[in-house]
């Protein structure tokens, strides 16, 4: 560890929304299957950065994590040259080639920088986060930009070559478009991250959602892939049992290695899409209170990789995070039951 740096913090955040569109939007483009819909997701607000009725792509992943990270190095009072190591987690790259940190770097005209991508769902970030905390605190790198952006509407838009199915529709109006950016530095004070953990622990479980399409197996949309699978998979009763249990396992982990009992932590940032999922949690550990819970509510839709640094970035601009006030970040996704936990004082 570079002698003085004890802790790592974030010193700065963005956040890029594109076009907001209601239920309403989908349900005078879809009909009746969107109106039914509607009534089944927690959500009325939609991100969006394709248009609903052309299907055009208005703005990139990276075009929106350019917005989101030259915000995040603005408030952290740094410059664009002073970034040497970006981070950018996605599940929606603009490219399989180049990365996407890399064409990043190119926009904000950083000339020496070094990186790479995580390829992740929702976990990604709180991934993405615990490395920059890692290379921070070996002496790597001095400030850190950690990036989570998803363009995943475009999926829906693009792949579907007639009239959408129910799944496919329920999938386009769940997910939403974003970017988050924020930037970390190495600090002498006594706060900022103290303790992270990224796992996998239920590997043998079958995925719970996929993109089927994209990758080299399947590279275009075929028979060989039921359609409804095209865009995107989710299977719906396995999220609900096992992103509820790992979450259960994982903060009762932290209690037991940390010997921090969850009724020490001032605020929970952890995004939970789910009402069901929601219940269980709070039935589990009644200390944690949704007035403890720092999320973006569902609106928007499901963030993915933006979902935890848009939940940063309002917490802040709502000033619910306090100076040294306990903070755990707990990321999940429901592709493989992988997550990331992060404590720090804030």
């Amino acid at each position: 560890m570079r002698k003085g740096i004890v802790m790592t913090r974030i010193i700065g955040t963005g956040v890029y929304v594109p076009a907001r569109r209601t239920n309403e939007d989908f349900e005078e483009k879809y009909g009746k299957k969107a109106k039914a819909i509607s009534r089944l997701i927690n959500h009325e607000v939609h991100y969006l950065a394709t248009d609903i009725e052309s299907r055009e792509v208005n703005i990139s992943n990276v075009g929106m994590a350019l917005n989101a990270a030259k915000q995040a190095i603005q408030n952290a009072k740094l410059a664009n040259e002073d970034i040497d190591l970006i981070i950018y987690s996605t599940s929606t790259p603009d490219y399989l080639l180049p990365p996407s940190y890399i064409l990043l770097q190119k926009e904000l005209k950083i000339k020496n920088c070094m990186g790479f991508d995580i390829r992740s769902g929702c976990a990604g970030f709180g991934t993405a986060l615990t490395l920059a905390d890692k290379y921070i605190k070996t002496g790597e790198c001095k400030n850190a930009l950690v990036v989570g952006a998803d363009l995943i509407s475009s999926r829906f838009t693009k792949f579907p070559a007639k009239e959408l199915d129910m799944k496919t529709l329920f999938n386009y109006m769940f997910f939403g478009d974003c970017a988050g950016a924020v930037v970390l530095t190495g600090s002498d004070e006594d706060r900022g991250i103290i303790s992270t953990k990224v796992e996998s622990t239920m590997a043998d479980v079958d995925m719970g959602s996929a993109f089927y399409v994209g990758g080299a197996l399947h590279p275009y949309p075929s028979e060989e892939v039921d359609s409804e699978k095209w865009a995107a998979y989710q299977a719906t009763g396995l999220s609900e049992e096992y992103l509820s249990k790992v979450l259960i396992e994982t903060f009762e982990e932290f209690q037991n290695e940390s010997g921090v009992d969850l009724s020490e932590i001032d605020r929970f940032i952890m995004p939970i899409e789910s009402e069901k999922i929601a219940k269980r949690v709070f039935e589990r550990f009644p200390e944690i209170t949704p007035d403890k819970i720092c999320s973006n509510h569902s609106e928007g839709g499901a963030l993915i990789n933006a979902a935890i640094p848009v939940a940063i970035n309002s917490a802040i601009e709502n000033e619910k995070l306090k100076k040294n006030e306990k903070v755990l970040i707990y990321a999940a996704e429901n592709t493989q039951w992988q997550h990331a936990i992060i404590f720090m004082k804030w």
